[in-house]
């Protein structure tokens, strides 16, 4: 395992904290039988159990991490900072140019392909999730200043 398997465990377990205290605030059961807060509570207790078992076996199995660990864990982090980054841009800039960017990033900076590549993915993978949920599914995505 790597320390990229620690941290994911341990931002796991944050996600299974957080789901598992909205979910205990939702009814367990109602007269009707499982109520709202039945499938969140034990799907943050197995975000819990799985995320606790990644970083139980990634310490057990620890060993000081070299430079190329070090530089897959940057990388993973800029990830996900692309990730929160394109989410805080939804509702500027809209779905599509935000998506756009964030796979532009992904495939372009952080996977090293070349411009041509990045921007046929993107482009490609931002029309598909329009087709997809727009007009397929009829999902209503955010919008941005120029109508997409």
């Amino acid at each position: 395992m790597k320390n990229g398997d620690l941290l994911a465990g341990l931002a796991l377990i944050g996600l299974g904290i957080f789901i598992t205290h909205r979910a205990l605030q939702l009814d367990y059961v109602n007269e009707y039988g499982p109520g709202p807060g039945f499938l969140p509570l034990w799907l943050g207790i197995g975000f819990l159990a799985l995320a606790a078992s990644l970083v139980v076996i990634n310490l057990l199995r620890s060993a000081s991490p070299g430079e190329e660990s070090w530089s897959k864990i940057g990388r993973a982090l800029a990830a996900w900072g692309g990730l929160i980054a394109a989410t805080a841009l939804f509702r500027t800039l809209g779905f599509i140019l935000s998506f756009t960017l964030l796979t532009l990033f992904l495939v372009f900076v952080l996977d090293r392909r070349s411009l041509l590549a990045a921007l046929t993915v993107a482009v490609g993978s931002a029309f598909g999730f329009y087709l997809l949920f727009s007009i397929a599914l009829g999902v209503s995505l955010p919008v941005g200043p120029w109508g997409f």
